[in-house]
């Protein structure tokens, strides 16, 4: 969130969602100083993630530690026509071993996809009433759950996806989405945010055989092993946020599906990952929120219809 700062590779990072990200100071002697960069830039992107409006502080962080080279694309943040790139000096360890691809189209680590994009969603009214679980957390409306049974529904949410408005007024409350979902004569617009708190990353392997380098307990990523596959695509077990605080990930989409909330199988999860034999792209939210958004759907009364499964 703005505001809050935090230090990644000799940079002190600060702003996010409503500020642009900044370089606030960089560490004399660090990698980042030695590539050129000072406090006072605006980061425009790294590695070819672009840094748009809705960037998260969190979004920063990932794509930063996502390769052991960035190519980061900065601008004054006092004229936007100044522009420089600085390339991050190699770190000494296995550089001989980095793939080119790492560096320039990182087709591995952090991808933005629709993560964070705003989502025009329109509704019968009948459709939409009464057809979704809205958890509050935070003065925010989240998604929880849609009726599965319902296929005008179908593929057009993703658990985690921010409400932000029905009908073009702002809502924070369930009472106030049904309210105006219940006002409304005909149809039903709503205004979300795709999965604000979400990562996602892809991965590679060359053979079948390869570990992945992750240890996995039910739907809750634990352990992620030092060099491996899922380390050098910059997966870091406890870098989730949530409430201000780090927690661990919960795996809640495995290749664009979705992987239950409620889902307490570990066996589950690795056939999802397995499935694309060499390639895999997990999508992981923070596991404080996502048990916030599981434990209130296990209290609708027809909480089955409602979790969101492949």
């Amino acid at each position: 969130s703005s505001g809050i700062n935090a230090e990644y590779g000799g940079l002190l990072l600060a702003g996010g969602t409503d500020s642009p990200i900044e370089i606030k100071t960089v560490q004399d002697g660090s990698l980042a100083c030695q590539s050129g960069l000072t406090g006072g830039l605006q980061i425009m992107s790294v590695n070819n993630i672009i840094f748009a409006p809705t960037t998260t502080h969190h979004d920063a962080i990932m794509a930063l530690t996502s390769s052991r080279v960035l190519n980061i694309s900065v601008k004054s943040s006092r004229s936007s026509d100044s522009r420089r790139s600085a390339k991050r000096a190699k770190c000494p360890e296995n550089d001989e071993d980095m793939e080119d691809k790492e560096m320039g189209d990182m087709s591995y680590g952090v991808k933005k996809t629709d993560i964070g994009s705003s989502v025009n969603i329109y509704l019968q009214k009948r459709h939409a009433l009464n057809n979704f679980h809205l958890v509050e957390v935070s003065s925010s409306l989240w998604l929880a759950g849609w009726n599965q049974t319902e296929p005008a529904l179908t593929n057009k949410f993703r658990v985690g996806d921010q409400l932000l408005s029905v009908n073009g007024q702002v809502v924070n409350t369930v009472a106030e989405a049904l309210n105006v979902m219940e006002m409304t004569p005909t149809g039903v617009e709503l205004l979300l945010k795709r999965m604000p708190l979400a990562a996602e990353y892809k991965m590679h392997r060359e053979k079948e055989s390869e570990d992945w380098g992750m240890q996995i307990r039910q739907n809750r990523l634990v352990d992620v092993i030092h060099g491996g596959i899922a380390w050098t695509a910059g997966l870091q077990p406890f870098s989730a946020e949530f409430s201000e605080k780090a927690c661990s990930w919960a795996i809640t989409q495995v290749n664009r599906l979705p992987v239950s909330v409620l889902c307490r199988s570990t066996d589950v999860i690795w056939d999802k990952i397995n499935s694309g034999k060499t390639d895999v792209s997990i999508t992981l939210q923070p596991s404080e929120f996502v048990n916030l958004l599981s434990n209130s759907l296990l209290e609708h009364p027809h909480y089955e219809d409602f979790v969101a499964r492949s």
